[in-house]
């Protein structure tokens, strides 16, 4: 007997926390006698019996406020002939509005509406029965009104009743002092999940905020103490171990000023991500995670017109090249959520491949893709491939994007940026391609470097390809945090190592964002593009990178010059102290997204652009770095080439052999644009 009293006790608590409160005994002990179908069976008949006897309560109280708690005795037989009239009414409309079911625990505005709508219809039912149908003219009219709000306030009291309670029973006051930052749905959300949360061992105590209005309130209990100006104070105040900031959209300088304020009083701090960056609503104690650097940039969330990129990629074929690199694999993430008919990923790296098919069948179990290792220089290779899968869209990433050895590896920048980028663009352009988006760069501007010049001539391929049925269009950005080569990485590992970190000068700057937000801003660009466009993306401010490096620092629990040491080391060939997006000539215009501008690229002639190809070709296989540097400078004339480049170009100035190929490739060419075409072979 004393076995089965406790482990009656045991499941009870254990139900207690995971369902109702009111039913918990009654479906416990059934649960012990008859199983899961008797337990489900007495907790909807213990709903059914608490209803009726709330109604019932509610309707003659109703009678009790209506004649001042004196009953005449013919009203006392009245109730007892409407009873049952009424219950049954009540009960019909309850059940109609779903309230004989659910978890009262779970109780908000929506029941309470609906038992609203089930009290005001059954009232209504009720007044039509006695007095058009039966005509019980003796029955007080006042009583249904009574009725119908004291059955709201009784009904719905209870079941809120029922949800403070199980909420009481949940709440834990944890060992760690938690102060929250925010006020929005992020922090509320936070707190509600700190307050019923065991395992966490948090106790979120108080919150800030920027606005001084919201001194004073309280989120699910948790009062406003201060700002961000007495955030030290609060901290020493409530004796916080652990700052969580909850921002809708944090600012740089906002998440700045919270961390030095962490830093200085020797506390931890994380955030949470917004709510735009959740795939859904719930528990968000496991999103919680240390700051990293991109949250440093304070870059608000992107707002996407989804329609418009489901439009444009589901049910489609899309092919990617580079895919396997930092912007490919993203540009294969996001275009795979769009659940495209078949997604054609083309990349040299074997390795990368294997990885990011690997992620991909994980991800997305049911998408059909292809992994293709080769090279955009294999022209047979990109026949095949659009001959085989004929693709609707092509994204344009595969390029060599290394600045320094792409100034020492020039023959292979022009092989691969350049004449890759043309094999793709006129493939696509024979076989109907719809939309070509090419992933350009800032440093196409004015370029200084061998990598700016060939995606400024990239970019000049698609122009002269702008009058065809393919719309080719050009995205331009700066740099992304994280990709293969950039800085963050070279940070990460140096600060892994014990630094020091090497910066080129102490102001050089340039513009960032992450990842996913510049493919997001490609994908949303592509929808809008007609033919001939050059999309640039808004990158914010630009960020000095001897910050970014003493910021990371920072994050690493570390202190700049004291444990890491920075290292200026000078520019490198063909590096600028800054970057730009747009030349002066080019007259950006706004579009339907607030960080997206557009400017027409202007016309460049396609037979000038393939002599030109031509050429560069010829001085690639010749290895002639003068002609090749002298003809870029002719197709971009703003392009300035570094001091290290020149003086490797005066070596191939009298290349007399190479002349000699030039002139005849050129009288080949002409020959065979003079020649008159064969008149066609009779049948």
């Amino acid at each position: 007997m004393a076995r089965a009293l406790v482990q009656t006790q045991q499941a009870a608590q254990k139900y207690l926390a995971q369902g109702d409160a009111m039913p918990s005994f009654a479906v416990t002990l059934a649960r012990l006698l008859g199983g899961r179908r008797t337990a489900v069976f007495c907790r909807k008949l213990l709903i059914v019996v608490s209803q009726v006897a709330l109604i019932a309560l509610a309707y003659y109280v109703s009678f009790q406020l209506r004649f001042e708690f004196e009953l005449p005795g013919d009203i006392r037989r009245l109730i007892a002939k409407s009873f049952l009239i009424v219950i049954l009414v009540k009960v019909v409309a309850f059940y109609y509005f779903g309230l004989l079911r659910g978890w009262w625990r779970y109780v908000g505005i929506s029941d309470l509406v609906d038992i609203t709508k089930a009290a005001a219809s059954s009232s209504l039912l009720i007044y039509l029965l006695f007095f058009i149908v039966i005509d019980l003219n003796e029955f007080p009219r006042s009583v249904i009104g009574i009725d119908w709000l004291l059955t709201i306030l009784v009904v719905g009291g209870a079941r809120f009743l029922v949800r403070a309670y199980t909420e009481a029973l949940e709440q834990h006051a944890g060992d760690k002092n938690i102060l929250v930052v925010g006020t929005g749905r992020e922090a509320a959300s936070l707190v509600r999940d700190l307050r019923h949360s065991a395992e966490s061992g948090c106790n979120p105590i108080a919150i800030i905020d920027e606005d001084r209005s919201k001194l004073g309130i309280k989120i699910h209990g948790v009062p406003v103490v201060g700002t961000f100006e007495s955030m030290g104070d609060v901290i020493t105040r409530y004796g916080i171990k652990c700052v969580l900031i909850a921002l809708p959209s944090p600012t740089n300088k906002q998440v700045q000023r919270i961390i030095e304020n962490c830093r200085s009083s020797k506390v931890e701090f994380k955030i949470l991500p917004t709510l735009g960056n959740r795939i859904n609503g719930g528990n968000v104690l496991g999103l919680i995670r240390d700051i990293k650097v991109e949250d440093l940039l304070g870059r608000a969330p992107v707002a996407l017109d989804v329609e418009a990129i489901r439009t444009k990629l589901q049910d489609k074929v899309v092919l990617i090249t580079g895919a396997a690199g930092s912007i490919g694999s993203e540009l294969a993430r996001q275009v795979a959520s769009f659940r495209p008919t078949r997604l054609v990923l083309l990349d040299r790296s074997e390795n990368d491949q294997f990885r990011l098919s690997m992620e991909l069948s994980r991800k997305f179990p049911d998408l059909e893709y292809v992994t293709a290792v080769g090279d955009i220089l294999d022209s047979g290779l990109l026949r095949d491939l659009f001959a085989l899968h004929r693709p609707h869209s092509v994204f344009h990433a595969a390029a060599y994007k290394h600045v320094p050895l792409m100034e020492r590896n020039c023959f292979q920048a022009v092989n691969n940026n350049i004449l890759g980028t043309y094999n793709v663009a006129l493939i696509s352009r024979q076989f109907a391609v719809e939309d070509f988006v090419l992933i350009s760069s800032d440093k196409a501007v004015n370029p200084t470097n061998v990598m700016g010049v060939t995606k400024r001539a990239c970019e000049l391929i698609i122009l002269a390809l702008r009058r065809q049925r393919t719309r080719f269009m050009a995205v331009r950005f700066g740099n992304v945090l994280g990709s293969a080569g950039s800085v963050l990485p070279i940070f990460q590992r140096q600060i892994a190592d014990g630094g020091p970190l090497t910066i080129t000068h102490p102001d050089v700057m340039r513009y960032f964002m992450t990842i996913p937000e510049a493919v997001q801003l490609v994908l949303q660009a592509s929808t809008m593009g007609k033919g001939g466009e050059i999309f640039v993306l808004e990158m914010g401010e630009p960020v000095r990178i001897r910050d970014l490096a003493t910021n990371l620092i920072h994050l690493s629990g570390l202190q700049p010059e004291t444990d890491i040491n920075l290292v200026y080391t000078g520019l490198r060939p063909g590096e600028k102290m800054f970057e730009e997006l747009c030349l002066e000539s080019e007259d950006t215009k706004a579009t339907s997204h607030d960080k997206i501008r557009v400017f027409d690229g202007g016309f460049a002639d396609f037979e000038k652009v393939k002599k030109w190809v031509d050429e560069l070709s010829a001085l690639v296989i010749a290895k002639n770095m003068g002609g090749i540097i002298s003809k870029l400078q002719d197709i971009v004339p703003e392009y300035r080439p570094s001091d290290e480049v020149l003086s490797e170009c005066d070596v191939d100035r009298h290349d007399v052999v190479l002349r000699r190929g030039m002139e005849r490739t050129h009288l080949i060419t002409a020959l065979i644009d003079q020649e008159p075409p064969q008149r066609a072979r009779a049948v």
